[in-house]
């Protein structure tokens, strides 16, 4: 879990950075990274999309995911987990939406290839490279996302210690001789990125403040792409 606890580290000094800075920030500055964040979201999310091998696959899991997360009020839980936080730490919500920059940084730090990929080469071989370079990228969108959503992205490390560290830790669990290349072309990782991808489109849009879909609800269907995708293979689809 030594990569998970570097971006941690990087998220809290990135975070920190922004909330020192974030007073001398003006308000069309703020709106501009958080429009610049939300546009790089956007890139990265259509390029994870584009990943699918098989298009019915990825909408069935985000219809399936959606249901199950409206349904069970994901994004509800998120944003009043955030707003009791805010209430627990009064002094960071002085500045920015506690619950909005909580919720965002927590989807925007764990979706995504580098994310699950990174932790299980850091669970299976001890290899915290590719955690180590999203590292880096967590850092510098921490600054951003604080400057435009305010401190209570400093709050998501927990949700990336839970998410990361809790791959790493079922990885390492589970060691045994499967090659990182053949985890990068599997068909469950490929659509589980793609779904992801979805997600992250789902987020821009919040953060370019051009819809609000309700990007948590969706959390689901990273389960739901390689679980079809082997009910798929087992009937020979």
């Amino acid at each position: 879990m030594i990569g998970t606890w570097i971006n941690i580290g990087t998220i809290i000094l990135g975070s920190l950075i922004g909330i020192a800075g974030g007073a001398r920030i003006s308000q069309r500055m703020n709106k501009l990274a958080t429009s610049t964040i939300g546009l790089v979201t956007l890139v990265v999310g259509i390029k994870l999309s584009l990943e699918t091998q098989n298009v019915l696959i990825m909408l069935i899991s985000l219809l399936v995911g959606g249901a199950i997360g409206t349904a069970a009020r994901i994004e509800d839980r998120l944003s009043s987990l955030g707003e009791r936080l805010q209430e627990r730490f009064p002094r960071l919500a002085s500045r920015g939406s506690l619950p909005q920059g909580f919720v965002s940084a927590s989807l925007l730090f764990c979706v995504g290839p580098m994310s699950i990929l990174g932790a299980l080469r850091d669970g299976l071989y001890g290899d915290w490279q590719l955690l180590g370079l999203k590292a880096v990228m967590d850092g510098i969108s921490s600054i951003i996302l604080v400057a435009g959503l305010g401190p209570g992205v400093i709050l998501s490390v927990f949700v990336v210690l839970i998410y990361q560290g809790g791959i790493s830790l079922i990885a390492h669990l589970f060691t045994s001789s499967v090659s990182a290349s053949a985890l990068s072309q599997s068909p469950f990782l490929s659509e589980l990125d793609a779904v992801g991808g979805i997600i992250l489109i789902v987020l821009s849009l919040k953060l370019l403040e051009l819809r609000d879909l309700r990007a948590g609800n969706l959390l689901p269907a990273l389960a739901a792409a390689p679980l079809l995708v082997l009910i798929v293979r087992l009937l020979g689809g």
